[in-house]
């Protein structure tokens, strides 16, 4: 059985807007997240490339997946 509080790799954003976006869509969903990079964005954020990564608990993964897909199309990875 998985761990619920371990945290998995939901997404990447390119900036700190679109990482807030999508937070704040989780969050209408009762997901919590987590950011990785997101203060280094203020420094390297204009180095092509470089992510925020968004995390989120393993057992609210694939409800957030869908409202990943549903309202950020654009950041979901073609698999």
């Amino acid at each position: 059985k998985l761990n619920s509080m371990e945290t998995i790799l939901l997404s990447t954003a390119d900036n700190n807007v679109q990482a807030s976006l999508l937070q704040s869509a989780l969050r209408n969903e009762g997901i919590e997240s987590f950011l990785k990079n997101e203060h280094l964005s203020t420094v390297f954020g204009n180095i092509p490339g470089f992510q925020i990564e968004i995390y989120v608990f393993e057992s609210d993964y694939e409800k957030a997946e869908e409202v990943l897909k549903n309202g950020f199309p654009e950041l979901v990875g073609d698999e």
